[in-house]
């Protein structure tokens, strides 16, 4: 009797690791969510994010932050907004500087255990989203100072591994770092960045099928001749001088620049595995996001004044749906390696609890406990299907040069079925920004 209390103990005790432990984690109501923001009701999505808080628990501190920012930057609340992604900057920092030791804890169950440190693209992420918030209320100086940092926080990361990421710089950060210096008149930074940003959409059309817009090649080429670099440029972009592939300085106009975040981000599901053995089935459990509808290449974006209405393609800057299925791509050998060396860890501990067991003489129990293991070590593999759902599956840009005066700018919004519009007042020589969030049903 003795002895059937105590597995009654062990598999009750198992039962809970499995309960606290093997379980995903919690977030937010995403579907109620995007219904409050489509229906313009910012009020009760802020308060939703608040009242979800304690779902994520303390294992997913950082993805309440970066969700809760977000939400926060779709409302406007940009000085809040920046206040959650500082926080979450500075939290995911602490984590991946946290040493690997501690990741022995997932050994035990599963990543679960472990507190969420983001992917490499979502930490590099809060610098761009930084950066758009900022530019959202005209924090130039700022948002340049975002970009150059999401690019010095990707070379980091990437000395890291021994086998280098794919995504190891962002394009359209770099692109929008030039645009920045250039209306700041560094026209050489500007140079420089449109260049790299060329380079690096040329990496971009291989592994993200997605090529540099056209017209970055237009704002490289303008540049290159304000700096008396014509020849280098054209070395770089021999059909830079066909007809409307650049635009010569004009003082007299000024510029618009829309960036279009839009739809929702990849969601992770899971794999499994099962490989019999005889001491008992070894579950395998493999992270992989959803399929989704295909990006398109470009949107229509209509700017109209006293003077008439005309349409400008916003073309794709920014797959992040791409880089997220990427960068999941190139950890996936390490993913591997972890959670077979998982498997193997939580055989060695059946086969020693069957030993254990076995000095008792008693079968039964043996059998009894092999059996309560197994089934536990079945419900307790499971992959880490943690993410950044609030992120946008996709960032489109358009510029245009008009002339001075009032403008209105409209852009299709498929989250609520009709567009959005903003009003803007142009001046001569200067670039004015109009983020729209689309996102996530916002």
């Amino acid at each position: 009797m003795v002895r059937v209390h105590r597995l009654k103990a062990m598999v009750s005790s198992g039962l809970f690791c499995v309960l606290v432990f093997g379980g995903c984690a919690g977030h937010l109501p995403y579907d109620t969510l995007s219904g409050h923001l489509a229906a313009g009701n910012c009020d009760q999505a802020l308060r939703l994010v608040e009242q979800s808080r304690g779902a994520y628990g303390t294992k997913s501190e950082l993805l309440f932050l970066l969700d809760s920012a977000m939400v926060h930057m779709a409302c406007q609340k940009f000085e809040t907004a920046q206040e959650g992604f500082r926080k979450a900057e500075d939290l995911a920092q602490e984590l991946w500087t946290r040493s690997l030791s501690q990741e022995v804890l997932s050994l035990i169950a599963n990543d679960y255990l472990l507190v969420y440190p983001g992917e490499d693209y979502e930490r590099a992420m809060i610098h761009l989203m930084s950066a758009l918030a900022y530019l959202s209320v005209e924090k130039f100086e700022d948002a340049l100072v975002e970009c150059r940092r999401l690019d010095s926080l990707l070379a980091l990361y990437n000395d890291r591994y021994d086998e280098k990421n794919v995504y190891k710089e962002d394009a359209f950060g770099r692109y929008l770092s030039g645009i920045l210096n250039e209306a700041d008149h560094d026209l050489d930074a500007a140079f420089i960045d449109y260049k790299k940003a060329l380079e690096i959409y040329a990496d971009y059309g291989s592994f993200y099928q997605t090529p540099a817009p056209s017209f970055l090649k237009e704002d490289f080429m303008r540049v290159a001749q304000r700096v008396n670099r014509k020849a280098e440029a054209l070395a770089i972009v021999p059909d830079g001088e066909e007809a409307g592939k650049w635009l010569p300085h004009t003082p007299g106009l000024g510029e618009i620049v829309v960036i279009f975040l839009s739809g929702t981000a990849p969601v992770k599901t899971e794999d499994r595995i099962y490989i019999p053995t005889r001491q008992g089935p070894i579950t395998l459990a493999f992270p992989r996001f959803l399929p989704t509808a295909d990006t398109p290449k470009n949107i229509p974006v209509f700017i109209k004044s006293q003077l008439g209405q005309r349409e400008v393609r916003a073309e794709l800057v920014a797959d992040i749906s791409a880089i997220a299925r990427k960068n999941l791509a190139d950890h996936r050998a390490r993913i591997i390696a972890k959670t077979i060396a998982r498997a193997v860890a939580k055989q060695v501990v059946i086969q020693q609890a069957a030993k254990q067991a076995a000095k008792n003489k008693d079968k039964d129990v043996e059998q009894a406990i092999e059996t309560a293991l197994n089934l536990l070590n079945l419900f307790l593999e499971h992959a880490d299907l943690r993410s950044w759902r609030t992120l946008p599956a996709a960032i489109f840009m358009a510029r245009a040069f008009v002339e001075p005066g009032d403008w209105q700018v409209a852009v299709p919004s498929p989250g609520n079925g009709g567009e959005k519009t903003k009003n803007i007042l142009v001046t001569a020589g200067k670039i004015h920004y109009i983020v729209v969030n689309d996102s996530f049903g916002l």
